[in-house]
């Protein structure tokens, strides 16, 4: 008799709930219940209805593109609603990390505040290049602030590369807060 292990439990379980979650998102199974489009019926008058060729997917003119009527955006610009959610994600760990940003003597110098950096948001999804003004650029809070920017990745479009402002913010570390360096006796 084989023991399970907690992982293969559930990895199980995962793939269980996925493929009810498939079936139930895919509709009937049986084939009775799904209509056939190109299937000859006949009316009270006796005409066949449906004969002929089929029609194509998508918009339901024969000849004509198919048009997905379900995306309500244009894939030529950058999807604000979800890139917005990366860069507010990378704008709350700047908050809660940059300000501590220590120099070369191990303490935390600033400056601190609100900044408006400039993000360039590359049509492949990825950041292409980040801006921060001075007199942030060169202190070690601003290298933080490149790091927490550059590499995010959001979904790609078809359009150019456009640039954003977003405003960050550096929070001054309470004076407790600094590490403290203990000497041997």
């Amino acid at each position: 008799m084989k023991s399970r292990t907690p992982l293969g439990f559930t990895l199980g379980m995962l793939a269980l709930v996925a493929g009810a979650a498939v079936t139930a998102a895919c509709g009937p199974t049986k084939e009775s219940e799904v209509p056939n489009p190109n299937a000859a019926s006949s009316g009270e008058d006796g005409v066949a209805y449906g004969e002929g060729p089929p029609m194509p997917a998508g918009n339901g003119k024969p000849g004509g593109p198919a048009v997905n009527e379900g995306t309500a955006r244009s894939h030529d610009v950058y999807d604000k609603e979800n890139t917005d959610v990366v860069l507010a994600r990378a704008a709350r760990s700047v908050k809660d990390n940059c300000g501590q940003s220590a120099n070369e003597d191990g303490k935390a110098v600033g400056p601190w505040g609100k900044v408006t950096i400039q993000v360039l948001l590359g049509h492949n999804g990825h950041t292409k290049n980040v801006t921060v003004p001075e007199p942030n650029a060169s202190s070690p809070s601003g290298k933080c602030i490149l790091q927490a920017f550059s590499g995010l990745t959001f979904p790609p479009w078809n359009g150019q590369d456009t640039q954003v402002d977003w405003e960050v913010e550096l929070v001054k570390p309470p004076a407790g807060a600094a590490p403290t360096t203990t000497k041997k006796k």
